[in-house]
C-alpha cells in the first residue's frame, strides 16, 4: 500500500466519523424548528436554526470532501510528498478497513442512542401515567432516538453497499485524474 492509498483510507475514516456527526446534528436542527413556531422565542429560534444549518452544512461539505474527494485532499495537503517510495504493509484490504470503521461507528451510535431511547420511552410512559389524558405527552424524542437507532442499524447492516459506494466513487475519481 502506497502512502497515497494509506492517506486516502485515513481520510475516509475521518469522513465516516463526520457522517456520524451529521446523524447527530439532524435532530438538533429539527428541534430548533419548534422554536420558530413560538412567537415569544422566534428570534432565538431563528438564530438557533441558522446556526444549526451552518453547522450541518459545514459537516456535509467536509464529509463529502473526506469521503469522495480524498485524492484532491491528498494533493492539496501534500500528504504523500515526503514518502518517496515507502510502502506500507497491511494485511487488510481497503474495503475491510472501511467495513470495520462502519461497524465501529454504527456501534458507537447504538451505544449512545439505546440508553436515550429507553429513557425517552420511560419518561413518556411516566408522563402519560401522571397526566392521565389531561395533556398529550411529547413523543418526538422517542421518534428521534428510533431514527438514530435505525440509521445505526442500517450503517451496520448495509456496510457492504456503503463501502462499494465509496470505492466506486474513488475509482471514478482516480480515472479522472
Amino acid at each position: 500500500m502506497t502512502a497515497r492509498n494509506f492517506f486516502n483510507i485515513v481520510l475516509k475514516i475521518f469522513g465516516l466519523f463526520f457522517l456520524r456527526e451529521i446523524i447527530n446534528s439532524v435532530p438538533q436542527l429539527i428541534s430548533t424548528l419548534f422554536f420558530l413556531f413560538k412567537p415569544e422565542n422566534f428570534a432565538e429560534g431563528l438564530f438557533l436554526f441558522v446556526a444549526s444549518c451552518l453547522v450541518l452544512t459545514f459537516y456535509i461539505v467536509l464529509t463529502y470532501q473526506l469521503l469522495f474527494r480524498t485524492n484532491n485532499l491528498v494533493d492539496k495537503l501534500k500528504l504523500d510528498r515526503d514518502f518517496n517510495d515507502i510502502i506500507f504493509e497491511f494485511k487488510l484490504p481497503k474495503t475491510e478497513i472501511l467495513t470495520i470503521s462502519l461497524i465501529i461507528i454504527g456501534g458507537i451510535i447504538l451505544l449512545n442512542e439505546i440508553p436515550n431511547l429507553c429513557k425517552s420511552i420511560f419518561l413518556y410512559i411516566q408522563e402519560k401515567k401522571i397526566n392521565r389524558g389531561m395533556t398529550k405527552p411529547d413523543f418526538t424524542y422517542i421518534i428521534l432516538s428510533l431514527a438514530k437507532v435505525t440509521i445505526a442499524l442500517l450503517l451496520i447492516g448495509e456496510r457492504v453497499r456503503i463501502v462499494e459506494l465509496f470505492s466506486r466513487k474513488s475509482k471514478t475519481e482516480i480515472s479522472e485524474d
